[in-house]
This record gives C-alpha cells, structure tokens and sequence, in this order.
C-alpha cells in the first residue's frame, strides 16, 4: 500500500493514525484524538491537513475535531484557514463539507477566502442531503454577508433556498432572509 502524500507533515502527534481507527461513528475516539493531540506543536498545520485528506474517515474525523476546537474559540491561526479556502473543492466526503459547512461563520476569514467558501458552498446547493444543503445556504448568505455582497448576489440563493423541495432548507431560507434583511438596511450595516 502506497502512504498518501500531504503537502504538509502529518502525524507527528499520533493523529492521523487515531484518525485511521475512527469508524465514522463514535465520536468518541475523536474526542480522545483530540485531547491527545491538540497540544502538540503544528496541531493546526496537521489538523488542516487532514482534513483535506481524500480517505472520507480521515476527512470527517478532522473536520469533525476543527468544528470542536473552533465551537470552544480555540482558532486556527490564518495560514490554516487559508489552506483550507484553498481546498475547499477537495472536500468530498458529504459529513466534512456539512462540517466545514457548520463552522464556517466562525472562522476569522478575510474577504477572498469568505468568497471562496461561498463559490464552494454553491456548488453543494443541489446535493442530495437536505441537511448539507442548508448549512452551505447559511454559509453563502452569511459570509456572501460578511464580504459585502449585495442583494443581486445573495438574493437568488435566497430564492432558491425558499423552493427547496426539503422544508428544513426552506426554513432556514426564511430565517436567513430575515437577517440578510437587516443586513441590508443602511442602519444596520457596520461601520466603515
């Protein structure tokens, strides 16, 4: 068996390998994976890595630890964050796209990768999980939001989100709307 090559090191803290044993289930082993290894040096270089792995365990495990650290404010630092903008379109497992998806509102992201992670997002608006969908129409209103996009830009994803077959992402639609509202009113928009 060929090793995978990642343009970055992994596993010098043991996690890819503890990564290798998770099942896709028990959420558990990842939460032993991350205790043991979040404080090793390159914890993020290696976490980010990982999550770009093309294995689906492997991406799901990682993604699902980076949404742990950054849901307790623990933040990877810009160069991590920017590994991942750029390898957004790698992401093929449906569980670390939904991962990615969840977080991605909280990361401290300049303008490009916020463009980038609504490029990415669009192109997960027909998939076959309702849930996926959903998150990757929060992602393209909120970050569209936070990277000044206008309505002309915002409001079509809007307006598919309302015809969604699936109500969960009709839901969400309107609940977006309703802020993207108010980010829209000159009275609400943040200072200069």
């Amino acid at each position: 068996m060929t090793a995978l090559m990642h343009p970055y090191p992994t596993d010098a803290s043991g996690l890819e390998q503890a990564l290798e044993r998770f099942d896709g289930v028990a959420t558990a082993a990842l939460t032993e994976a991350r205790a043991a290894s979040r404080e090793a040096p390159g914890f993020f270089d290696e976490l980010t890595a990982l999550c770009c792995d093309p294995r689906p365990a492997i991406a799901d495990g990682a993604t699902w630890i980076l949404k742990a650290e950054v849901e307790e404010c623990a933040m990877p630092p810009p160069e991590a964050v920017d590994r991942i903008a750029r390898s957004l379109d790698q992401i093929a497992s449906w569980q670390a796209q939904l991962h990615l998806c969840q977080m991605a509102d909280r990361l401290e992201i300049d303008a490009r990768q916020a463009d980038q992670f609504v490029v990415w997002a669009g192109t997960l608006s027909d998939h076959p999980r309702p849930l996926l969908r959903a998150w990757a129409l929060h992602v393209r209103v909120v970050l569209g939001l936070r990277a000044g996009m206008g309505r002309d830009v915002l409001e079509p994803a809007l307006d598919a989100g309302d015809a969604d077959k699936a109500a969960s992402v009709r839901a969400r639609a309107r609940t977006l709307r309703k802020m993207a509202l108010r980010g829209w009113s000159p009275a609400n928009r943040p200072p200069s």
